[in-house]
């Protein structure tokens, strides 16, 4: 029973995916999912490698898809690729964008119908993040991998500990100080 059923859904699968590749709508065109430099920058952001995204079967349930979906993908893949060639750099523009975001919508919620945003204070945060800690946090994660290569249960706790007692506080302190040194 239980093979008659993978034979069956197997089948389906393969007719589906051959209608989409004679109409030109591969669901998994190999072409589609590859990382493409999107900044003709070379020198500034570098060429991404190669990224593959794999799906299971199940990922798409039906064989029209947008192309939004096609175009988050090959972000993805490329944002992946971006993370291998250039980790640091990468790591460290996403944490000042998430930075920036953060900040944007903090003012946002706070400030009042008559006031303007702070672009000083958003700048601060920006350089916080994209100079202090996005590479911290790089080599913090790198060094934990390290330090406990396991990835079980106990070894994700130790890591939990050491990041709450030691990394956590310490940039804590470094973000106030920083702050208040650039304020003044």
């Amino acid at each position: 029973m239980t093979g008659a059923l993978f034979k069956n859904v197997a089948s389906r699968l393969i007719r589906r995916n051959a209608a989409a590749d004679r109409t030109g709508l591969a669901l998994f065109d190999v072409r589609r999912l590859q990382s493409r430099p999107y900044f003709r920058l070379n020198q500034l952001f570098g060429r991404a490698k190669e990224t593959r995204i794999s799906h299971s079967s199940g990922f798409c349930s039906s064989s029209s898809t947008s192309s939004s979906s096609f175009a988050s993908v090959r972000f993805v893949g490329w944002y992946l690729g971006m993370v291998k060639s250039r980790p640091v750099f990468t790591k460290s523009v996403t944490c000042s964008l998430i930075y920036i975001a953060a900040d944007m919508s903090s003012q946002t919620i706070s400030k009042t119908s008559s006031e303007s945003y702070d672009l000083v204070r958003t700048a601060r945060m920006a350089g916080y993040g994209l100079f202090v800690l996005g590479p911290t946090l790089h080599y913090w994660f790198n060094f934990m991998s390290r330090l406990f290569p396991k990835r079980d249960l106990i070894t994700t706790f130790k890591k939990m500990a050491m990041g709450q007692t030691i990394y956590g506080p310490t940039m804590t302190v470094i973000f106030f100080s920083l702050n208040a040194s650039l304020r003044n």
